[in-house]
């Protein structure tokens, strides 16, 4: 008799802990900022943080789905405004891949990206010769999956101030990084012309004299099982349409805070605030595709 109730009492025990290990899990779900956040501070392994990513971009890949991936048919709008691809640094042979690794922070022997360069000679970010900002370009329709927008040079990390989108047309992923301003929040679609941003200086390295006022834009492939890589889209930046017109995107995604959430900054004594969008302005999207000619400017 005492061992039978020994034996539910085990059982019981053993449910309500897997139970509660399952309701854990999912609370600790996280979205990809944050874990792009706990990469970085090695808060998570490069295993679990593998994991989490190819969960990420599965619930992604369901909800945008995408027609099968063609890298010789992936059309573009080049990512400044009123530029093409003799911006590109290097004449496009910046571009590094190897020992690449999103999910292990301690491993930055690569540059798997292209800069994309401005006329700065003062380093103000702005271009000397309108004078002006220059505008990021969303170069594919997709949605904004993770932002930064509070880089400041206490912040060591490298990227400044950056936009990650998926992409729609590929179903993989542009990073934006070192840029002055971000324009867009995350959850909201853009199309292809749309201002996600500006040129800027912001990040480690970036900010440095030594380094040129830039864009830097990196794709990630993901095969079928959600594995990234790398990929020199130099190829594409060359085809890509340049744009002179553009205008902010026309969608923003619906803000909620969750309730928990609330009640904790509540009882912590913090404020609550919810972030103002910005009004779009009027559309006016125009492109054209300006002739290529002169030589590579690297």
């Amino acid at each position: 008799m005492i061992l039978n109730l020994l034996i539910l009492l085990f059982i019981g025990v053993h449910i309500e802990g897997c139970s509660w290990n399952t309701e854990r899990q999912v609370d600790n779900q996280r979205d990809f900022k944050q874990l792009l956040v706990d990469i970085r501070e090695q808060k998570i392994t490069p295993q679990l943080a593998k994991l989490e990513f190819k969960r990420i971009m599965s619930e992604l890949e369901e909800r945008y789905p995408h027609a099968a991936f063609d890298s010789a048919n992936v059309s573009l709008v080049f990512p400044l405004l009123g530029k093409n691809y003799r911006s590109v640094g290097g004449r496009g042979r910046g571009f590094y891949g190897r020992h690449f690794d999103l999910f292990d922070h301690s491993v930055a022997k690569s540059h798997p990206a292209h800069d994309i360069f401005i006329y700065d000679r003062d380093k103000d970010c702005k271009e000397d010769i309108s004078g002006k900002y220059m505008d990021v370009l969303a170069v594919s329709d997709g949605v904004v999956i993770a932002t930064e927008t509070e880089w400041t040079e206490e912040k060591g990390y490298k990227g400044g101030n950056y936009v990650w989108l998926y992409d729609f047309q590929t179903g993989g992923l542009w990073y934006y990084a070192h840029q002055r301003k971000v324009y867009v929040v995350e959850g909201q679609k853009v199309q292809a012309g749309d201002k996600i941003g500006e040129v800027g200086r912001s990040g480690f390295n970036a900010k440095t004299n030594r380094s040129d006022t830039h864009l830097h834009l990196m794709f990630l492939k993901l095969d079928e099982h959600n594995e990234p890589t790398p990929l020199n889209h130099y190829p594409w930046l060359k085809a890509a349409k340049t744009v002179y017109q553009t205008q902010l995107p026309s969608h923003y995604p619906r803000k909620s805070i969750k309730a928990d959430s609330i009640s904790k900054r509540i009882s912590a004594g913090l404020p609550i605030s919810i972030e103002q969008k910005i009004e779009p302005k009027p559309v006016s999207f125009q492109t054209r595709s300006k002739k290529k000619k002169g030589r590579d400017r690297g």
